[in-house]
């Protein structure tokens, strides 16, 4: 009884150090579909830089340059100053993030004919890696297309680059 004991013990240590630990940041609860304001005031700044650029790859309740989410970062109107230097900041080789700085993270208002709303949205973060997962329904002139992640993000040297991503994937395959 007592060996086995010991080896669950070792066991613990062991399975924890190999990764299995991580931590999830539910931006977007898939109950409300609403922006979790708390926990986005919580988050730690390169996680803010990722909730910055999805908040420019797909709607939160937007009208005008006013989204939920870019509101929630404290970043002001989408596409402020402030907004696009922590997406240059963290993003910067990244051929998405330099797609919609180029557009000043315009997104059409909620309610248009063609626009966007993230259903839900969550980070899970695993020593360097964080995958977004994520339903972001696009609606265009009564039709409507849902797209789920999960994309996948390598965090390395305060800089964050891509592994898999689903959202704007057609970017990232254009030659350079």
């Amino acid at each position: 009884m007592y060996k086995k004991l010991g080896l669950l013990v070792l066991m613990i240590p062991f399975s924890l150090s190999q990764g299995y630990c991580q931590k999830t940041y539910i931006i977007i609860p898939e109950k409300t579909a609403k922006v979790n304001e708390q926990q986005v005031t919580g988050l730690p700044k390169n996680l803010k830089a990722m909730a910055a650029l999805y908040s420019a790859l797909g709607g939160t309740d937007c009208v005008e340059r006013e989204c939920a989410l870019t509101k929630a970062l404290g970043l002001g109107s989408q596409g402020s100053v402030a907004h696009k230097a922590l997406i240059q900041q963290y993003f910067p080789d990244d051929k998405v993030a330099k797609l919609v700085l180029g557009q000043d993270c315009y997104l059409p208002p909620s309610g248009s004919s063609s626009f966007s709303n993230f259903l839900s949205l969550s980070f899970s973060v695993n020593q360097d890696t964080v995958r977004v997962n994520y339903r972001l329904a696009v609606y265009d002139h009564g039709q409507t297309k849902i797209f789920r992640g999960p994309d996948v993000y390598l965090f390395t040297n305060q800089v964050f680059r891509n592994r898999k991503r689903v959202l704007y994937a057609w970017v990232d395959k254009k030659a350079a």
